[in-house]
């Protein structure tokens, strides 16, 4: 079931903690600088692995021809926020990052999708994660879920994506989003 809130009422300040020896820890001034020159990035600073960093600047490529179609567009860190279930046995799944986009037609049409960057030596072992990301593209990705208001909403996952399959996950979001 999918449960509407507003997006500040689910993305509050919050304090990120890390062990000193997290990778995730070293902030990079080359990507801390990128993503808060960028308008369609919803933070300052982005704390990700080397697999979440080449995800921003790969869509950060896109945004252009996602601009076409689309207004609004932000890409926000879950980190922690909020989580969904699977399907199948409710385990929980955080994504690590959501991406809003506003229709220009007119329409009050916001497509939220679910995105996971992973590195191939962690696939097999979340393989669970890409299903269930698919199994909420099959349900509600034609599906337009309306709450109250006039506005609607579609929910998309797609799956994993991992540098080295780069254009194959650029096929997969161009073929949801732009048709």
């Amino acid at each position: 079931e999918f449960i509407p809130a507003r997006i500040h009422q689910i993305f509050t300040d919050k304090p990120l903690r890390f062990s000193k020896d997290n990778p995730r820890l070293e902030e990079e001034d080359q990507i801390t600088h990128f993503v808060s020159s960028k308008d369609w990035f919803a933070f300052n600073t982005f704390y990700g692995t080397s697999e979440e960093r080449n995800f921003v600047r790969m869509l950060d490529r896109q945004i252009g021809k996602l601009k076409t179609h689309y207004q609004d567009i932000y890409l926000i860190r879950i980190e922690g926020h909020f989580s969904i279930y699977n399907f199948s046995d409710g385990q929980t799944f955080q994504p690590d990052f959501v991406l809003f986009l506003k229709e220009k037609d007119g329409q009050t049409l916001t497509v939220q999708i679910f995105i996971e960057p992973k590195g191939a030596h962690l696939q097999a072992q979340d393989r669970w994660k890409e299903q269930f990301l698919n199994e909420i593209k099959a349900e509600f990705g034609e599906r337009i879920l309306r709450f109250g208001d006039s506005s609607g909403y579609r929910l998309i996952g797609i799956p994993f994506y991992n540098n080295e399959d780069e254009n194959a996950f650029k096929e997969t979001l161009t073929s949801v989003l732009i048709s």
